[in-house]
């Protein structure tokens, strides 16, 4: 009669691909590159599962493995997206209830016939199978280019999408209140128009937006946001609805005689910031985790021109700048995403030396963190909880796993070390072992 063992080795390791500290005040921060080889890696979320969720520009999006540098792949839209410039896969958004619902919402670029156009479209995840499937368009058709394409997202906690838009190279279309373009739209999750938005019917939420490549939702429910400029007054915004941010007839603040006159009459917010000359403002977080206290209670948002990220010290009301300091000027090139860990973890993703794509697929994710912050901790083998059942056993057994390692990889390993059976976790995984000789199995 056939007799199977198995043996269960749970470990925890981190790759190192390169590495380098950077001093601040009192705190010394580790840098490592978890993984390199993406093609413009347009956004980075930290996802529920421990992964580092990522898009990149040319269409593939995928997931990170933060301490083993594992890179998988969810969907592969290259043959669907168009990509010029800075179009293509662009931003994404992960349910806030991911658990339950596992929802992904993207938006790409993408041509049809002579039409140029960008949407918005919701996926449904499947832990079992790694993929994303079942595509819902919510919105559609708008005009895109090969600049000025916006799309960052992020959804509120009253279940509605924010999703900007840039102006796609023809600035009078951020006045119009009946274009899509230049502006911040709202939906409900599955695409419908929320009835409180300014405009019965409508998405527009904001108008008057050149090309907002930052979102984030801060304390007291603050909404910011980064927004490129021409050759002057990059912005850092407070967004509110039924505003009119200015552009093309503002650029920056109201302090030429033409601007105030429009800014009084149109309803008009100012930036809490903006820079000039240009920065090439991109994403943003609010940091205020006790790993990196030089960090806390304070903006941090990558830039892409300018190469560094730029922390925006704030005052008690989050709605005035005191401070400003720039960080890790041109240690990685220019920096287009960023997102942290619930320990306090930064992660940044690389795009390049230049506007264009001139070396694709070398771009990177970058960890910064403090190590000698007690509370950053892997988790013991010891504290999880699994159960293989019946084991020894003549033909199946059942890997019983926590919520936390569904959609993780495994592997089962001859006494040789060859591997004769992979897959990905699920609550309860079965290990066939009809096709196995007898023996010991890890």
């Amino acid at each position: 009669m056939k007799k199977l063992l198995f043996t269960l080795l749970l470990y925890l390791c981190s790759l190192t691909i390169g590495q380098a500290q950077i001093a601040l005040d009192s705190t010394v921060l580790d840098t490592t590159t978890i993984v390199t080889g993406l093609d413009i890696p347009w956004e980075i979320q930290w996802g529920p599962d421990g992964w580092i969720w990522v898009t990149e520009r040319y269409g593939r999006l995928g997931r990170v493995d933060p301490d083993m540098g594992t890179h998988q792949v969810l969907l592969d839209l290259s043959s669907t997206v168009h990509q010029v410039g800075e179009s293509g896969l662009l931003g994404m958004v992960l349910h806030p209830n991911f658990a339950d619902t596992p929802q992904v919402f993207i938006v790409y670029t993408y041509r049809d016939n002579n039409n140029f156009s960008e949407r918005l479209v919701r996926y449904d995840y499947n832990s079992t199978t790694a993929t994303l499937h079942s595509s819902l368009i919510l919105i559609d058709n708008i005009p895109a280019n090969n600049i000025h394409n916006g799309a960052r997202l992020l959804i509120l906690p009253d279940r509605t999408l924010l999703m900007t838009t840039g102006d796609a190279g023809n600035i009078a279309l951020s006045q119009d209140i009946t274009s899509l373009n230049g502006k911040v739209l709202r939906l409900n999750l599955d695409g419908s128009i929320p009835t409180d938005n300014p405009f019965q019917g409508s998405a527009v939420w904001s108008w008057g937006h050149r090309n907002a490549q930052g979102l984030y939702l801060g304390p007291n429910g603050i909404i910011y946001s980064s927004e490129h400029g021409p050759t002057n007054d990059d912005e850092m915004n407070i967004l509110e609805r039924g505003r009119n941010y200015g552009w093309p007839y503002v650029e920056g603040y109201c302090n030429t005689n033409f601007e105030a006159q429009f800014c009084a009459d149109s309803n008009v917010v100012e930036p809490i910031e903006a820079w000039t000359p240009t920065v090439a403002t991109s994403d943003l977080i609010w940091y205020d985790h006790p790993a990196i206290p030089e960090f806390r209670n304070s903006l941090l948002m990558t830039t892409l021109k300018d190469q560094k990220v730029i922390q925006l010290q704030l005052d008690p009301t989050h709605r005035q700048v005191v401070g400003s300091v720039d960080l890790f000027s041109r240690y990685w090139g220019r920096l287009r995403d960023i997102c942290t860990s619930p320990d306090g973890r930064i992660f940044l993703a690389t795009s390049g030396l230049s506007w264009g794509n001139t070396q694709p697929f070398t771009h990177s994710i970058i960890e910064i963190k403090n190590t000698n912050y007690t509370n950053v901790s892997k988790p013991q083998a010891a504290a999880v909880q699994v159960a293989i059942y019946p084991n020894p056993t003549s033909n199946q057994s059942r890997l019983r796993i926590p919520q936390a390692l569904i959609g993780q990889p495994y592997y089962l390993y001859n006494h040789w070390g060859k591997v004769v059976c992979e897959g990905l976790l699920k609550s309860e995984t079965i290990l066939d072992g009809s096709a196995l000789v007898d023996g010991v199995y890890l």
